[in-house]
């Protein structure tokens, strides 16, 4: 079996990302972790697992294709940490209970820096 390297990987990912139309613009799949058709119904899958259901705390990146994730972790009343983007200022501690109603705003990168804190 041939062993491929991390970068060879990536390519593949976003070739085939690229190839198949499954990303969404308007930026380039290409050298980062990019937004992708079907990014919604994963994060609902995520969700649906024991797993999930057994955390009290979830931890994202800040990227476009987790922002459901992090929205249905606040809505599910989950401690929420994410990293700032390139971690420039840390992590972001966003606790549910200080979102309420406000998870959509919450779950993306001005959100996360406007209710949470960084530690």
């Amino acid at each position: 079996m041939k062993a491929y390297t991390k970068k060879h990987l990536r390519n593949y990912i976003w070739d085939s990302l690229k190839d198949k139309n499954l990303y969404i613009p308007p930026k380039s799949p290409y050298g980062r972790i990019p937004n992708f058709k079907g990014s919604t119904a994963g994060a609902e899958l995520l969700r649906s697992t024991p797993q999930w259901k057994n955390s009290k705390t979830i931890f994202s990146s800040p990227d476009s294709a987790q922002k459901k994730v992090r929205e249905l972790a606040l809505k599910d009343k989950k401690l929420l940490i994410m990293a700032s983007p390139k971690l420039k200022k840390g992590y972001q501690l966003i606790n549910p209970e200080n979102v309420e109603g406000n998870e959509k705003a919450a779950s993306t990168i001005n959100g996360a820096f406007k209710f949470g804190e960084i530690r």
